[in-house]
């Protein structure tokens, strides 16, 4: 069996190449050997995917010991081969009498019935039943009056997790898809923003993960499975901020600082709680940007990753600029900047190693914006745009910032401003195309921040033109 990924509409599906169904058809001297049965190719069952495959491969392999074809069996049992194939290749539930008729037929001793029994216990048909996270679409985002994540994260308690309800046995090769699945999530968030494959995630962490946090483990598996558990709901909690569902990716958020706690992984807990002062920041509440952005410094200082202490402080300078404390911002940013100089990528966890001197160099131009430093941003911000080549969802944002600059402030619009006008619209003119297939509220909201401060000079034939290509664009496409 060969796993192809897809991200979007259905980002893992197990496909099987091989269709043949030979052994289904009428074989010489009413037999099939084990020779044939290989050479014809059946099938393949993914016997670790579910309980129902296990029970279809077993079948298979009783059917095969016998010697027997689809319908040979099926003369015996009274059932049609087609029924039988697709039990088989776990296309069909069977039902107990089904078991039963199998075992008589293939004389097993009863090993079948067993495995329906057990495959039907109440713990295995629990297993996709809990979400890991209730999906609230509409949750409001609260803030520390009702919830304070920070306080959570250095409470003494660990958090516990509901480990051995069920019968399923979670070993290394799973953890190692998981982070792989990190992989492949994380860089679809990163093209083309959080809605592209955020209810995809959520299924993965619903129908995969959920499950394998109340399996079984032993005491090395464990903090591996908390940690690709926190890393998958953190990336679903910064999905949803991305796609304006910020109470759900608070509850993301949250789920995934727990785990991160119970792994023990400190470089994880900082970058989950810089993600949500990134979060704050967005929704303007200043005081949670900053507690959490000081709280993910502190943690990522205990965790031994330069990179995440870069990043975790460039996000603190955007909190202190948010709050006007433009000393306290410069100071983080030359900190984020001595630690990155410290980091060897190859020591880094994976999640942190996209934070590199070109990151680095776009959070000083986000913090002189939020600084309304206008002319720092133009000084940076032109070369972090070509940087963003194939990062559309980043390329939107930097473009949408730098456009931004050259719009003089509401009270400062009046004539004479001509020419910075024509520089924020070329700019913006020159990103349409990243963003017309982005699936990034926060994006897309950049680009209306901009349109608003145009408004005014809404006379000019090159704003005119640049609204009529932002309708013919982008609103056509949403």
């Amino acid at each position: 069996m060969t796993q192809r990924t897809e991200v979007g509409i259905c980002l893992v599906r197990t496909e099987n190449l091989s269709t043949s169904e030979a052994v289904a058809e009428p074989v010489r001297n009413d037999q099939v050997t084990e020779d044939e049965a290989m050479a014809q190719q059946p099938r393949e069952l993914a016997a670790l995917e579910s309980a129902q495959q296990f029970f279809g491969a077993e079948l298979r392999h009783w059917r095969l010991l016998r010697k027997l074809s689809l319908n040979q069996l099926g003369a015996i049992s009274h059932d049609s081969g087609s029924l039988i194939g697709k039990v088989e290749k776990a296309q069909r539930r069977p039902g107990r009498d089904f078991a039963e008729r199998m075992d008589e037929a293939l004389e097993t001793g009863g090993v079948l019935e067993r495995m329906w029994v057990n495959m039907n216990s109440p713990a295995l048909q629990d297993d996709s039943t809990v979400p890991l996270v209730a999906d609230e679409p509409n949750a409001p985002w609260v803030g520390c009056e009702v919830f304070d994540p920070v306080r959570e994260w250095l409470d003494e308690t660990v958090p516990v997790f509901a480990t051995g309800e069920n019968h399923r046995r979670v070993g290394t090769a799973d953890i190692e898809v998981m982070w792989s699945m990190c992989d492949v999530f994380s860089n679809a968030d990163h093209h083309l923003g959080g809605g592209y494959a955020r209810a995809t995630l959520a299924r993965f962490l619903d129908d995969v993960v959920a499950p394998a946090l109340r399996g079984s483990c032993d005491s090395r598996t464990a903090p591996e499975l908390f940690a690709v558990a926190a890393r998958l709901c953190d990336l679903s909690g910064f999905m949803c901020f991305d796609s304006a569902r910020q109470g759900l990716g608070q509850k993301y958020f949250r789920q995934a600082l727990r785990l991160a706690k119970a792994s023990g992984n400190a470089a994880l807990g900082a970058h989950i709680l810089t993600d949500m002062s990134m979060q704050a920041h967005y929704l303007n509440r200043k005081k949670e940007a900053l507690w959490f952005g000081t709280a993910a410094v502190r943690a990522a200082e205990q965790s031994g990753s330069p990179s995440s202490s870069a990043r975790c402080n460039a996000l603190l300078a955007r909190a202190h600029a948010l709050n006007g404390d433009a000393t306290a911002g410069t100071q983080a940013m030359l900190e984020a900047e001595r630690r990155l100089n410290r980091a060897r990528p190859d020591d880094e966890p994976d999640w942190i190693r996209f934070f590199t001197e070109r990151q680095l160099s776009a959070e000083f131009m986000y913090v002189a914006h939020d600084g309304r430093r206008g002319v720092d941003v133009q000084q940076r911000g032109p070369l972090v745009l070509a940087d963003s080549v194939g990062m559309e969802r980043r390329q939107v944002l930097v473009a949408a910032t730098l456009a931004a600059s050259y719009v003089p402030e509401p009270c400062e619009a009046a004539a004479g401003h001509g020419v910075e006008i024509e520089q924020a619209c070329q700019v913006l003119q020159d990103t349409m195309q990243a963003a017309r297939g982005l699936t990034s509220a926060r994006g897309i909201e950049s680009i209306n921040l901009v349109r608003r401060r145009l408004a005014p000079y809404g006379d000019l034939p090159v704003v005119q033109h640049i609204e009529n290509e932002f309708q013919t664009t982008l609103a056509l496409v949403g």
